[in-house]
């Protein structure tokens, strides 16, 4: 599946399923999000390189969340599924 039509997938569905979603998992999910989104963006100024730098803030604890949240939902196949597909930043 290309990624125009993941993001768009997942505008469109995650909002809903979320809310099916334990807290955590969501919120995870959507600063994973968050992180790929603005980890390829260009710093063209110091305005942007600021916002950049906000944005990203807690993108370098994702894999350390993820393994947290994998622990705690071990007996869930399906939270562990979603959670794999996050792609290591």
């Amino acid at each position: 599946m290309n990624r125009s039509l993941l993001f768009l997938l997942l505008g469109t569905v995650l909002p809903a399923f979320a809310e099916q979603l334990p807290t955590d998992v969501a919120t995870f999910i959507a600063d994973h999000q968050n992180c790929e989104h603005f980890s390829g963006e260009e710093p063209y100024d110091e305005e942007r390189r600021a916002f950049l730098n906000e944005q990203l803030q807690g993108c370098d604890q994702l894999e350390s969340r993820r393994t947290k949240l994998q622990q705690r939902y071990a007996s869930d196949p399906g939270l562990l599924r979603l959670l794999e597909q996050q792609p290591p930043l």
